[in-house]
């Protein structure tokens, strides 16, 4: 571990608030640089200041006045690629936090009413091959905020990935950005179908590219939709006569099925069925799977 990783590590875990990891950071990077000079080394600083974890639990206890910390954690003794197969942090809505009274919109004093402060701002990142949390990075990344190679969240970037606002080579989410495939309600990327729908090839309601059909659309080669049971057979049509790259033709392909299990739902009932049931099987694994692993922890974090 180096020194910049160190101060890292104690920082994040430490929950404290930003102006105090401000100072923190700034007494722990001179403490150091200070060893340094007179000839220690980074493994022999490390090894006398202790375990990060230790010197932040320290820290968060001589702030909070409480030796339990705002968060629950797993993380497994196995490791790949250097990290935990699962790493999993999670609020601990327990802890007492301060009161704070409630204020107007210009923060004029409204009355006696108080409310616990939740964040999650400021708590550690999990990091893994399978990481949960409210902020995550790993292999697979489940999190508010979350970055990987599959990642689900409300704000998500990775290769796949699935977020509120998303951002990957193939991505999905409300809005939704990708240079490769995108899906959503404001999707931008080579191939996109979203409500409004930006791309080399777009579809949707409103859609834009050199491609494109939809309700209202801008581009090249164009095909506008106002009934689309009328209209489904034109649409094929167009589909199978243009003269594109495969990769269009393959998503428009696939846009034509979307089109025909809207119109006919009952022929596509055993998928809805089988998407259904994957999708409550990941839930439940969400769920329980992680629950299950911190009661087997069985301590809150020091």
């Amino acid at each position: 571990m180096n020194a910049k990783k160190y101060v890292r590590e104690i920082i994040q875990r430490s929950c404290l608030p930003s102006g105090e990891r401000k100072r923190l950071r700034a007494d722990l990077e001179n403490e150091i640089a200070s060893r340094l000079e007179r000839g220690e080394t980074i493994e022999q600083i490390i090894e006398r200041m202790g375990d990060p974890d230790n010197i932040a639990a320290e820290l968060y206890e001589n702030y909070a006045g409480t030796a339990e910390r705002p968060f629950f954690e797993y993380k497994s003794e196995r490791t790949l690629f250097g990290l935990p197969l699962v790493h999993i942090i999670r609020t601990n809505y327990a802890v007492p936090v301060p009161y704070v009274r409630t204020t107007g919109a210009r923060g004029i004093n409204i009355g006696g009413r108080y409310g616990r402060v939740r964040y999650n701002y400021g708590l550690p990142t999990a990091r893994g091959v399978f990481a949960l949390g409210p902020k995550a990075k790993g292999i697979i990344a489940v999190g508010n905020f979350s970055t990987g190679f599959i990642t689900i969240g409300n704000i998500t970037a990775g290769i796949f990935s699935i977020g509120n606002i998303s951002a990957g080579l193939f991505s999905i989410g409300n809005i939704a950005v990708a240079p490769l495939v995108t899906l959503g309600n404001f999707a931008a990327g080579a191939l996109s179908a979203a409500n409004i729908a930006l791309g080399y090839a777009a579809a949707g309601n409103l859609a834009s590219g050199k491609y494109a059909i939809g309700n209202e659309v801008n581009g090249t080669f164009t095909f506008s939709v106002s009934n689309l049971y009328a209209q489904f057979e034109a649409i094929k049509a167009f589909i199978s006569g243009l003269e594109a790259p495969a990769a269009v033709k393959t998503f428009y392909g696939l846009i034509e099925k979307v089109c025909e299990i809207v119109i006919n739902p009952i022929s596509a009932l055993p998928f809805y069925i089988a998407l259904s049931l994957l999708l409550l099987a990941v839930v439940s694994v969400l769920y329980i799977v992680p629950n299950r692993l911190l009661m087997r922890k069985n301590r809150v974090l020091p």
